[in-house]
């Protein structure tokens, strides 16, 4: 009996091992094959074939496949992005590019960013938007971009298969940020941003990140633009707010610069726009009047 119990554990241990050693090694490769599995394959889209793997990309190498956007799309935040080209009969080809971000406030702000003064509409994930030789939609943490160097129906299809197969794959919808809700009503222009390169696209304060942001809209109504930058608590945006005021009071950019009741000031920029930041709970309001 006790020969049989020590075979028992003795069996035990090496399934252990066994079992440890799918994990380490094996499972790793199977993630990797995953991370590009919400691409069609051969076969599965109609009159397109792939004309490659799918190529995936990082942090390190993000520029492959994102150019002078790369330094922006790490501002939001990205896991990783996939990439890959297919081809039809005529040989028209599309590129699908998926970029894979930490959070929806990622997806969509890409979203936006790449949507702006496009017709949005809803047929696939969460927001769609077509121009020319290009077709994008956000869902979830994925924002997809698909680019052709050809302009006809075909192209157009498989612009619309592709999509929905990608959006059948992504099985979550994804909430919209949160902090959409500080736009309100009758907004325009909607942009999110997560660092000062979004920033600086919005208005150039300086080469300088001064303002530490870690979320933040901008939205325009009228002449006015309106710029939100939330921070963690109020102390930390106070903290934001009074560095801010010793740097840009010191600028040669701006004059005028006066207090403007609690926790408020203003200053008129060389163009003649005057800003006004102030503190309200967590977070910095920046409003530009031209």
């Amino acid at each position: 009996m006790e020969i049989f119990i020590g075979l028992l554990r003795r069996e035990a241990c090496i399934t252990a091992v066994l079992l440890a050693f799918s994990v380490f090694f094996i499972m790793p490769a199977a993630g990797q094959t995953s991370r590009s599995a919400f691409l069609p394959d051969a076969g599965e889209i109609p009159g397109w074939r792939p004309s490659g793997d799918a190529i995936i990309f990082r942090e390190n190498n993000l520029a492959g496949i994102a150019a002078d956007e790369s330094s922006l799309i790490l501002e939001y935040g990205i896991n990783y992005a996939v990439s890959r080209q297919y081809y039809n009969f005529g040989r028209r080809t599309i590129k699908v590019n998926v970029f894979v971000m930490n959070n929806t406030f990622g997806s969509y702000g890409l979203f936006l960013r790449h949507s702006r003064k496009e017709k949005v509409f809803s047929k696939y994930g969460n927001s769609c938007y077509e121009k020319p030789g290009e077709f994008g939609f956000w869902k979830q943490f994925y924002f997809i971009r698909m680019q052709s160097d050809f302009k006809n129906d075909s192209v157009s299809e498989g612009f619309s298969q592709m999509a929905s197969f990608i959006d059948s794959k992504i099985k979550a919808r994804g909430l919209f940020p949160s902090i959409l809700g500080q736009a309100g009503d009758n907004a325009k222009n909607i942009r999110l941003f997560s660092g000062p390169l979004g920033l600086a696209e919005i208005y150039y304060f300086s080469p300088l990140d001064i303002f530490f942001v870690q979320e933040g809209i901008s939205y325009e109504r009228g002449d006015t633009t309106r710029i939100i930058l939330s921070y963690h608590d109020n102390n930390e945006a106070v903290k934001r707010y009074t560095d801010a005021a010793g740097i840009l009071s010191a600028m040669p950019k701006f004059s005028g610069f006066r207090m403007d009741g609690n926790l408020g000031y203003q200053m008129k920029d060389r163009e003649g726009r005057i800003l006004l930041l102030r503190v309200k709970d967590s977070d910095l309001e920046i409003t530009i009047h031209k």
